[in-house]
């Protein structure tokens, strides 16, 4: 799990929000509340969606939208005691590349496909390890 995550608001323009994706390497950006509390996910597909066309850049034909009009709604949050197993499950079900990880619904964490390579790369990780391994919890190598 990384943490602190890097998140935004819905009112941050889609450009702020990609260029956090693109300096920070990142595939998704959790979208937060004043309270912490997970209300979207803009992922990279969700910013690229609509801004470039067959014609060519509609940047300066678009207004710029706020990250609220382009993220993820209401997507799927785990706890920090959530089996990593489940958490990589249900990214593999749902095709997502990250889930947020939330503690009484306040955003502690994110879990991405690549924190899981990491651990699958070191053989940090086998199957009965996995789950029980809380997706809040560092990954140590065996």
């Amino acid at each position: 799990m990384s943490s602190p995550v890097i998140t935004v608001r819905e009112g941050t323009p889609v450009h702020v929000a990609a260029a956090l994706l693109v300096s920070y390497g990142f595939t998704a950006v959790p979208v937060v509340d004043e309270d912490r509390r997970v209300v979207g996910i803009a992922t990279e597909a969700d910013l690229m969606r609509g801004r470039i066309r067959p014609e060519g850049w509609q940047i300066e034909d678009l207004p710029e939208p706020p990250v609220s009009a382009v993220m993820t709604r209401s997507p799927t949050t785990m706890r920090p005691d959530d089996d990593l197993a489940d958490v990589v499950e249900t990214m593999l079900v749902q095709r997502t590349r990250s889930v947020p990880i939330s503690d009484d619904g306040t955003l502690v964490g994110i879990v991405s496909r690549r924190d899981v390579l990491r651990a699958v790369a070191r053989r940090a990780l086998d199957a009965e390890q996995a789950r029980r391994q809380p997706a809040g919890g560092e990954v140590r190598p065996r």
